[in-house]
């Protein structure tokens, strides 16, 4: 079956991904601030104050897609840190001491480090081992965990007003080490940015719900690069905008993914980096998956005026930071809003934070929707386990599955 590649995603990690490497260890060496981050912290106060923003995670998917982060994760694990740990943060850590030939020459230095406790401890240990080999200060933003709402207007005040102070916290941390004051007017702009790519990314979804789907997984996993590191820049808005267009012309046109477009299925958890072709295996099955939980749970709405209330609303609501249920409620939302006909659910033995429950998710979600699911054991960064016949025939006697029950 020929390819359909999207015109916009030709070329994504050399024309976006691969300059912002080459633009942070420029930044470095030219003495501006460079700061570690983890997702659900909130990136836009930092792009506020030119304070560049670098990703461990998405370097560890960007070592697996090039091929090197298991030997990564040996030399981490030769360092001591157990193999049973997060496989992104065994492969970050295992860049750190002396491998050589590491891609875009490996991820900058930080002056500083930030993290949150809206996603996993794992980031708060890991940034913590990190702090102590650079000798470099790690802030944490302490975040309630979020048992109260998944709607951003829901929460409770005292959440949003800890979370506040939390922000107020982090900015004179920032102000300290940058020498700086926080500009209130750039960061209103920044929210600003920030809002319109989450609005235009939430329309890519929409037109995802088109059939033929127009996008699949793969592309979107490539996409989702400025919902996740950089949201607040003209740049994530342009790209953002430029996709929105193409995919309303092939929705216009007709066109998806795959010309005979049989499943419509969901994605839970992170893609097998290391082998995005899996997608490519599905689309010639002529199943197509047209949303992933990690697209539905970066964007959220953004206040200017309201600068501190609104990141807390986005943040907190973050889907790794609420329970079980509210993974349940998205997935379930997004079988119906898709036309869904079926779900993989990944427990990734790299990201068990995100693994958590997988079997109640299959259970409940079958129960609320008639819809069954796929547990699949595999690792986002660590392929060592990883038995490409066994998955791609796990894959394919599901398939046959659906084709019985909706076929």
């Amino acid at each position: 079956m020929s390819e359909r590649r999207l015109e916009t995603l030709k070329g994504f990690y050399q024309n976006y991904v691969k300059p912002h490497y080459e633009a942070a260890h420029k930044a470095k060496d030219e003495g501006k601030l460079v700061a570690w981050v983890a997702s659900t912290f909130p990136v836009e106060i930092l792009l506020a104050m030119d304070i560049i923003p670098v990703w461990p995670e998405n370097y560890a998917s960007l070592c697996a897609a090039k091929k090197v982060s298991v030997p990564l994760c040996e030399l981490a694990e030769r360092k001591g840190f157990s193999k049973d740990l997060c496989s992104y943060a065994r492969c970050v850590l295992g860049s750190l001491f002396g491998a050589e030939d590491l891609p875009e020459g490996g991820i900058p230095k930080p002056d500083f480090l930030v993290v949150s406790t809206c996603a996993c401890d794992t980031h708060l240990k890991w940034f913590q081992a990190a702090s102590r080999m650079f000798k470099k200060p790690l802030f944490l933003l302490d975040a309630p965990y979020n048992i109260e709402s998944s709607d951003p207007k829901g929460l409770e005040d005292y959440y949003i007003q800890h979370y506040i102070s939390q922000l107020e916290n982090l900015i004179g941390l920032l102000e300290k080490q940058s020498g700086a004051k926080l500009d209130k007017n750039k960061l209103r702009e920044t929210l600003k940015l920030s809002n319109k790519a989450g609005e235009l990314w939430l329309e890519i979804q929409d037109y995802r719900k088109n059939i033929p789907a127009p996008m699949g997984a793969r592309e979107a996993f490539s996409a989702v690069y400025f919902m996740l590191c950089i949201p607040g820049t003209e740049q994530a808005v342009n790209f953002y905008e430029k996709l929105c267009n193409e995919l309303k012309q092939r929705v216009d046109e007709g066109v998806g993914v795959v010309e005979n477009e049989k499943y419509r299925l969901i994605w839970d958890n992170l893609p097998l980096w290391f082998d995005l072709q899996i997608f490519r295996y599905l689309e010639d099955l002529g199943a197509v998956v047209v949303a992933e939980t990690f697209s539905h749970i970066w964007a959220g709405s953004l206040d200017p005026s309201k600068p501190y209330e609104s990141l807390a609303r986005k943040y907190l609501t973050n889907m790794a930071n609420c329970s079980i249920e509210r993974r349940i409620e998205l997935i379930t939302e997004m079988i119906k809003d898709f036309r869904a006909n079926g779900v993989i659910l990944p427990t990734n033995w790299g990201c068990r934070m995100m693994s958590i429950g997988e079997t109640l998710v299959k259970e409940k979600v079958q129960e609320m929707t008639e819809v069954s699911s796929l547990i699949l054991d595999v690792d986002s960064t660590d392929w060592r386990s990883f038995d490409e016949y066994r998955v791609k025939t796990i894959l394919e006697t599901y398939l046959r599955t659906l084709n019985r029950l909706f076929g």
